[in-house]
């Protein structure tokens, strides 16, 4: 018995025994059930990957990346809703230089299909140390197909939004721009950054079909006279509104990058200028509010008036006592520094300051300046400031100053903002109604009258009034040029129902042949008016009316008598 036990025992431990075949099935699908889970579960870690890193939304490539903005930003419109400024979706294309693998190969593939990049430059990106780097903004939709099939490693794609101007350089200076994020910094972009970019939408007093018709005309001038640069300005009289406010040179914020410093500049807004004998309206209107002086005072102007270190003359000679509607039409210096010397410089400081020129306007755009008023006010400042020298303001100061003498005697900060009815802003009165209308009567004589400087500013059957101004340009460094001027006028109109006034600068014009070499306010701004009052007054509402009509008559003063032989000019 013990034998075979002995050799039962030796085959059991070569020899194991035969396993259970239910109980080996059984471990067998265990052990599958287990390899694929693993497997499923590798799987699966490879594809959640590569979705990650394919992604638009990847949160570590977002680390490098500049996203879209969670509100699309509000838009700009002008008065009457048309669109201004708004959003455009685009893809924005770019790279992670730590998974180019090839970074030459990659520069070359793509170098055909991005037209602002070539391979050296493609090369320099694709390999800088960073994670994010971006190719292109505006990938149209075929050269994203192609460089999709490209299949490059560290090649993304992200969607995105970009400010677009749908007018090009329409009322560019205005409007402003914004940054590659989508931050204003510039016009009512910047201004207004907030609101437009919590998704609200603006409305402006702009109207971009006034705005059109102004620049239109005003570049005209500035060929025509090889000027320098040019501006101007229409404002609403009652409200404030800023109806067009152009700046040229101008430029196109679609492209901001090709815009110089001399085209981003606003001459409207930020610069001042010593704007001459346009001042003679607001002296007028000073004069005859504070009653120091009549419309029927005359005033000797046969001889240079000398005042401590100055002598002022008038372009022309007049041998013969001026009145005050006369030294307005022929635009006496000599009248208008005797005027101002009978008020007295702390009247003229005051009244001013009422007007807005000793401070920057509350205007809606950063770009905006202070005047620069006399440092102080004796006899020579007086004189001068009367005619507009020695005093430099923007183009709003003026038109916001000439609404109140022409218009309805309020002071109101003009505004680029379209308000409501109910608008609570402060209004001042500076003059009385029957200081603005002797005022207008007297700006219609310097357009309709022949000895009037502003006969090129007559627009048949609109009663156009207004006042030229020339003076010579600063020197940088002190003094000014003998050569060189700033020509202007300033427009009220229709000036018996006063709407808008209007402001034209033309800065440093040359003198042609058919100016007879001139580079007056006459000759440069004036003619632009009338373009612009010609083309854009029925856009507003204002049609042609018969001036001899007594409706039209009886709202403005017709006993002016101009000229050595005391005729009546009213032409009406």
């Amino acid at each position: 018995m013990s034998a075979p036990t002995l050799t039962a025992q030796l085959k059991g431990l070569v020899l194991p025994p035969r396993p259970d075949p239910a109980r080996s099935r059984r471990i067998a699908e265990g052990r599958l059930l287990v390899s694929a889970v693993c497997v499923l579960a590798v799987f699966g870690a490879i594809a959640t990957r590569v979705v990650m890193l394919a992604g638009e939304d990847n949160a570590r490539l977002n680390a490098y990346q500049t996203g879209g903005p969670a509100v699309d930003r509000g838009a700009v419109l002008d008065r009457n809703g048309r669109l201004l400024a708004t959003n455009l979706p685009i893809t924005v294309l770019h790279a992670d230089p730590a998974h180019i693998m090839d970074p030459r190969a990659a520069a070359t593939a793509l170098a055909p299909m991005l037209p602002r990049l070539d391979t050296a430059d493609l090369l320099r990106l694709l390999t800088k140390k960073t994670r994010y780097v971006e190719l292109d903004r505006k990938l149209t939709p075929d050269r994203h197909a192609a460089i999709l099939r490209l299949g490059i490693p560290g090649i993304h794609f992200r969607k995105s939004v970009i400010r677009a101007y749908p007018s090009g350089d329409l009322a560019a200076h205005v409007l402003g721009h914004v940054d590659v994020d989508n931050n204003g910094i510039a016009g009512i972009e910047k201004a207004l950054d907030a609101q437009l970019s919590a998704g609200k939408d603006v409305t402006l007093s702009i109207d971009a079909g006034v705005q059109a018709i102004v620049t239109r005309a005003l570049r005209a001038q500035i060929d025509e006279y090889e000027a320098a640069a040019g501006a101007a300005l229409m404002l609403e009289i009652g409200t404030g509104e800023i109806v067009s406010m152009v700046s040229l040179p101008d430029y196109n914020p679609n492209h901001i990058a090709l815009a110089d410093d001399e085209a981003r500049f606003n001459r409207a807004s930020l610069g001042i200028y010593e704007l001459g004998s346009t001042f003679k309206i607001l002296n007028t209107a000073i004069a005859l509010e504070t009653g120091t002086t009549t419309v029927d005072r005359r005033y000797s102007v046969a001889k240079p008036l000398r005042v401590p270190g100055k002598s002022i003359t008038d372009y022309k000679t007049y041998d013969w006592p001026l009145s005050v509607p006369e030294i307005m039409v022929l635009s006496s210096n000599i009248g208008s520094a005797k005027m101002a010397a009978e008020f007295g410089g702390d009247t003229q400081r005051t009244y001013l300051e009422r007007l807005g020129m000793s401070h920057r306007l509350a205007l809606e755009i950063p770009e905006k300046s202070t005047p620069m008023m006399p440092a102080q006010w004796k006899a020579a400042e007086i004189a001068t400031v009367s005619y507009g020298h020695g005093i430099a303001v923007s183009l709003p100061h003026l038109a916001a100053a000439v609404s109140a003498a022409s218009g309805d005697g309020m002071f109101l900060e003009p505004t680029l903002l379209h308000r409501q009815p109910d608008d609570t802003r402060v209004r001042s009165r500076v003059f009385s109604e029957t200081t603005t209308r002797a005022v207008r009567s007297m700006m219609r004589l310097v357009v309709s009258h022949p000895d009037g400087t502003a006969n090129l500013a007559e627009t048949r059957g609109y009663m156009v009034g207004g006042k030229t101004g020339t003076s010579e340009k600063v020197r940088p460094e002190g003094g000014y040029f003998k050569d060189r001027n700033i020509a202007s006028f300033v427009a009220t109109f229709p000036v018996h129902d006063p709407k808008y006034v209007l402001v034209i600068m033309v800065d440093d014009p040359k003198g042609q042949k058919q100016s007879y070499y001139k580079t007056t306010g006459g000759w440069v701004a004036a003619p632009a008016a009338r373009q612009i009052i010609r083309h854009a007054a029925p856009m507003l509402g204002i049609h042609p009316v018969d001036e001899k009509a007594p409706e039209i008559r009886q709202k403005l003063r017709l006993d002016f008598k101009i000229g050595k032989e005391e005729m009546t000019l009213a032409s009406y």
